[in-house]
């Protein structure tokens, strides 16, 4: 016997999420678009414990960014990546804020290295050309210690001659270091 085919029975349409509900031509950018909060949860992991934690995300978020961050590589890790990327596309209101947190943080590092690199041109400006260099930079930084970067400078210089660790170059520039930033 055939029963008969219910044609006007509704079916209740399927929740989706909202991330999901953005325009996409294909379901290969629906998975690309997951993918990618995925990886926003992966880029969380190499922040340090204590910048994580100052981000204020939802507890739970937080823990799996933490329990991720603690793991070794293997299948583990990888059920935790995508567990991470569930949660962040359930809390969608944080993951602008993620996005621009983690944007800050980089330029904020682009800006210490190139400081960095300055304070390294300096000292070795200092330890190659004596004391025109060393005039010229007190000009800059008149607050400066011109006896003090004279003893590293000089005894930078006879290091590098006697081939010994350069603990005099490393002093002058944490003092480099503490003077500007």
């Amino acid at each position: 016997m055939v029963r008969p085919r219910n044609i006007n029975r509704k079916v209740a349409p399927k929740e989706v999420p909202d991330w999901e509900q953005e325009e996409f031509k294909s379901r290969t950018e629906v998975k690309k678009a997951a993918e990618a909060v995925t990886d926003l949860g992966e880029q969380l992991t190499e922040m340090t414990v204590t910048q994580i934690k100052k981000m204020q995300l939802p507890i739970e978020v937080q823990d799996a960014v933490l329990m991720l961050k603690g793991m070794d590589k293997g299948p583990a890790m990888k059920r935790q990546k995508l567990f991470l990327g569930r949660l962040l596309r359930q809390h969608e209101e944080i993951i602008i804020e993620i996005k621009t947190k983690l944007e800050e943080a980089e330029v904020k590092a682009k800006a210490m290295n190139a400081h960095f690199h300055r304070l390294e041109v300096w000292r070795d400006r200092m330890l190659a050309g004596g004391d025109e260099a060393l005039n010229e930079f007190m000009d800059m930084y008149t607050h400066a210690d011109r006896s003090q970067l004279r003893t590293w400078i000089r005894n930078a210089q006879k290091e590098a001659e006697e081939n010994k660790p350069p603990k005099s170059a490393r002093a002058l520039f944490q003092y480099l270091k503490g003077l500007e930033w």
